[in-house]
């Protein structure tokens, strides 16, 4: 498959007991949206099944979606199909990496986790932490890369 000039957008969570990797998909309006498009890892998966993952996931993201007419209904599908009951629980020790795909570039972006609720809730973007490579690498080079960048990520922890 041929993805050259197509944004592709994918995420890939640690938690304490598993990882999921989810397609993101690209909304008509502009901006993003997370879809029920998971995977769940266990935690010992090898790096080139990790790596192969993230890039099936990137190739399914699909593009000029509407914008949900219910966020809170759509969110709750998606915690459903993760496995979580609330947005507590998907956030707790969660640590996210936002992925995207343009042209031959690689960039995968570490988050910090503020937690489900406060001020500085939700995954955030952390200042100059990006990492960015080319496409044409094998898929235990990229496990390797997604596991390095969990390390970059901050977690409110709690």
């Amino acid at each position: 498959m041929e993805y050259k000039d197509k944004f592709l957008q994918a995420s890939a969570t640690l938690y304490p007991d598993k990882i999921i990797i989810e397609t993101i998909d690209r909304l008509k309006e502009g901006g993003s949206i997370s879809s029920t498009k998971i995977a769940i890892l266990s935690l010992d998966t090898e790096l080139s099944l990790l790596g192969s993952t993230i890039r099936y996931h990137l190739s399914l993201t699909e593009t000029n979606l509407p914008t949900p007419k219910d966020w809170k209904q759509h969110y709750t599908g998606y915690l459903m199909q993760m496995g979580f009951k609330n947005g507590k629980e998907h956030h707790k020790n969660a640590l996210l990496l936002n992925l995207h795909q343009k042209d031959d570039t690689i960039t995968i972006s570490p988050t910090k986790n503020g937690g489900f609720t406060g001020k500085d809730r939700g995954f955030l973007g952390i200042k100059d932490s990006d990492i960015i490579f080319i496409t044409d690498i094998d898929n235990s080079t990229l496990g390797d890369k997604i596991k390095f960048g969990w390390t970059k990520c901050e977690c409110n922890c709690v």
